[in-house]
C-alpha cells in the first residue's frame, strides 16, 4: 500500500523544530539551553550579591565602615557621624556620642564653671588612624590642665571628609547649641574641596546624583558596585579592611606618588583657583567669624601644613599665604603652624602627607594652648 505520508517538495525545507532564539548566521539556541543560561545568570548574580555582602567587600573598598555615617537633608553638610556607634575604624576604636561627635558623652550645656572649647575640622581633627586620646583635641585638654587652666573641656567636633563649608553649616545648625566658649577651627589645606555625600549604598562619593539612579543597580546592588569598580580601576587601589590597622609609610619622607600628585594639585589650585570652590571657601571662613562674633565666642583658626612642604628646598607656602590674607580680611585670629612643625622636625611629624602623627598632634595642641594663653 502506498505510503501517504507527505515528503517535502524538492528543494524545500522540513518544518523546523521549536527553538528559543535564532542568532546571526542562522544558528539557533534551544529554549531549554536559554532557560539554563538564564538560571545560571540568576544564580551567579544572587550568589555574587550574597558573597559581596557577607565578605563586606564594599566596606573594604570604601575605607570606612558605612555604619559610621548617616545622611542629612542639608546640602552644605550632607552627612554626619551616626550617634551611638562603637566600632573599629582603620585599627582604632571610634565611639560616637549622642551628638554625633567622637568625644565623651556630653550634656547640651556645659556644667557651671566649665570652659567648653569646640574643636572643628576634618580627619586631622577627628584623629585619622589614632586613638581619640591621641588626637589633638584630647591632647589640648590635657595640655591646658597641665598648665594650670582648670575646668577646660575640649570637645572633638572633627569629622572625616568635611570641608570648611560643612563645618560652619554644622556649627550653625547644631554646634552652637553646645554653648562653646571658644572654637578652634583646624584648617587642612584641602578644605577648599567639595565635601562628599553619601551615595545610595552609604558610600562617600563626589559623583553627582541623577534622577535615574533609583532605578539603577548601583543604588541597591553591592555586587554591581564591585563589578563596576573592577572595570573602572582594573583592580588597583584595593583598600584593606577598614576595621584593621592602617598601613604607615616605611619612611615619612617617601610619600606615595598619588599623595604627592594630589598635594601638588592642591598647591596649584591655591595659586590659581579655577572654579567656585575658592569663593565658597572664603565665604565659609567669613561665616565662622560672623557666627562667633554674634554669639560672643572666641575663635581661633589654626592652619595645618602638609607633610611634603618640608621635603623640598623651597616650600610652596602659597596656601598659607592666601589663608592668612583671608583671615586678615575677615578679622580672624589665625595661627599658622608651619614654622612650629619645621622647627620640630618637619615631615617626621606626619604619618602621611595630610595627617600628623601622634607627635605632630602633640605639637598642634601645645601651639594652640600657647596661643590661647597669649604667648
Amino acid at each position: 500500500m502506498r505510503n501517504c505520508a507527505r515528503t517535502p517538495a524538492r528543494g524545500g525545507n522540513p518544518r523546523p523544530a521549536r527553538h528559543g532564539a535564532r542568532l546571526a548566521g542562522g544558528v539557533s539556541i534551544p529554549r531549554h539551553l536559554l532557560a539554563s543560561i538564564g538560571l545560571a545568570v540568576v544564580v551567579f548574580v544572587v550568589a555574587g550579591e550574597g558573597l559581596t555582602r557577607v565578605s563586606r567587600i564594599v566596606d573594604r573598598l570604601n575605607g570606612f565602615p558605612r555604619a559610621l555615617f548617616q545622611a542629612t537633608d542639608d546640602p552644605d553638610c550632607p552627612y554626619v557621624m551616626r550617634p551611638g556607634v562603637d566600632l573599629m575604624v582603620r585599627g582604632v576604636r571610634v565611639q560616637v556620642n549622642d551628638y554625633g561627635l567622637r568625644s565623651r558623652p556630653l550634656s547640651m550645656r556645659p556644667a557651671a564653671g566649665t570652659h567648653r572649647l569646640l574643636a572643628l575640622g576634618d580627619s586631622a581633627t577627628f584623629g585619622e588612624a589614632v586613638a581619640v586620646e591621641d588626637a589633638w583635641p584630647s591632647v589640648l585638654e590635657r595640655e591646658l590642665a597641665r598648665r594650670g587652666r582648670q575646668g577646660w573641656e575640649v570637645v572633638n567636633g572633627g569629622v572625616e571628609g568635611w570641608n570648611s563649608l560643612a563645618e560652619v553649616a554644622w556649627l550653625s545648625a547644631r554646634g552652637l547649641a553646645l554653648a562653646p566658649e571658644t572654637i578652634v577651627v583646624a584648617v587642612n589645606l584641602n578644605d577648599f574641596d567639595y565635601t562628599p555625600h553619601l551615595g545610595p549604598l552609604g558610600i562617600l562619593t563626589l559623583e553627582p546624583a541623577h534622577p535615574s539612579d533609583e532605578y539603577s543597580p548601583a543604588s541597591w546592588s553591592e555586587f554591581y558596585f564591585v563589578i563596576r569598580w573592577l572595570v573602572r580601576t582594573g583592580g588597583h587601589g584595593w583598600v584593606s579592611d577598614p576595621t584593621g590597622a592602617a598601613a604607615l609609610p616605611a619612611d615619612a619622607a617617601r610619600w606615595h606618588p598619588l599623595d604627592r600628585l594630589v598635594s601638588k594639585i592642591r598647591k596649584n589650585y591655591y595659586a590659581q583657583p579655577t572654579d567656585d570652590r575658592w569663593a565658597i571657601y572664603t565665604r565659609s571662613l567669613h561665616r565662622f567669624g560672623d557666627l562667633c562674633r554674634e554669639n560672643e565666642i572666641r575663635l581661633l583658626v589654626a592652619i595645618l601644613p602638609d607633610g611634603d612642604q618640608f621635603t623640598g628646598v623651597d616650600a610652596d607656602l602659597t596656601p598659607q599665604e592666601k589663608l592668612r590674607a583671608v583671615c586678615v580680611e575677615a578679622g580672624l585670629d589665625c595661627l599658622d603652624l608651619f614654622d612650629a612643625f619645621r622647627a620640630a622636625g618637619g615631615d617626621t611629624m606626619f604619618r602621611d602627607i595630610m595627617h600628623p602623627n601622634e607627635a605632630g598632634y602633640r605639637l598642634v595642641a601645645a601651639q594652640i594652648a600657647d596661643h590661647l594663653a597669649g604667648r
